[in-house]
């Protein structure tokens, strides 16, 4: 089934603590779809795993058909979430952060959404923050915040200055954002179509680090 293509959403900034969060999250709008240059699915291995899982039940699924919907500056914004290895830091989270290639910088869009409940499953917020950690100074930046309706699952890095996020909305289309943090752009690419799936990746990715999401 064919579904329009959207502009990924804008995240504004909430100075508030995770429990107490007052983010405006804007709903997505249509836009004009650009055709960007083919991204090769064997690129990275993490890319390969999230392309490979969403495959087996759609044949058709393929990075070369993402098509960018826009471009914009990158927005900065103050993070709480605990820099690895500081005061107060949960050491669950360590698997999951995504290095870049010198390992100065990581993306962590996990410690925000999910937490280890009593029974040892994951325990998840409705939103999802995305955050770039520079290890080597000890802090953190917000540079995307997310609703219930768009979860980033994978990520990985292309050298040192360019990250790439890859997620789904809730109504299974997916979605790419990749930041050049030397250019300070961000791009948004839309697949143009919905996919087929029971399990989302997102909750395939804890299994594999042994955490319960049911």
């Amino acid at each position: 089934m064919k579904w329009p293509i959207f502009l990924l959403p804008i995240f504004l900034f909430s100075c508030s603590d995770k429990k107490e969060n007052n983010t405006t999250v804007l709903t997505p709008e249509h836009g004009k779809t650009e055709i960007t240059e083919k991204l090769p699915e064997d690129e990275n291995a993490a890319l390969s795993s999230w392309i490979g899982y969403y495959k087996d039940t759609n044949p058709d699924f393929s990075a070369e058909k993402f098509a960018v919907s826009n471009t914009s500056p990158i927005a900065y914004y103050p993070s709480n979430v605990k820099v690895m290895n500081e005061k107060g830091f949960n050491e669950i989270y360590k698997p999951f952060f995504v290095f870049n290639e010198s390992k100065t910088h990581y993306i962590d869009f996990d410690s925000y959404q999910w937490n280890i409940a009593a029974d040892g499953s994951a325990s998840f917020e409705a939103d999802q923050e995305v955050a770039l950690v520079d290890y080597k100074n000890k802090t953190a930046q917000r540079i995307a915040f997310f609703g219930p309706s768009f979860t980033v699952e994978e990520a990985y890095w292309k050298g040192d200055s360019v990250a790439v996020l890859l997620g789904n909305s809730y109504e299974k289309v997916p979605f790419m954002m990749k930041y050049n943090f030397k250019k300070k752009t961000v791009e948004n690419l839309q697949y143009p179509d919905t996919l087929k799936f029971d399990i989302p990746y997102s909750k395939v990715r804890l299994s594999k680090f042994g955490i319960k999401t049911e």
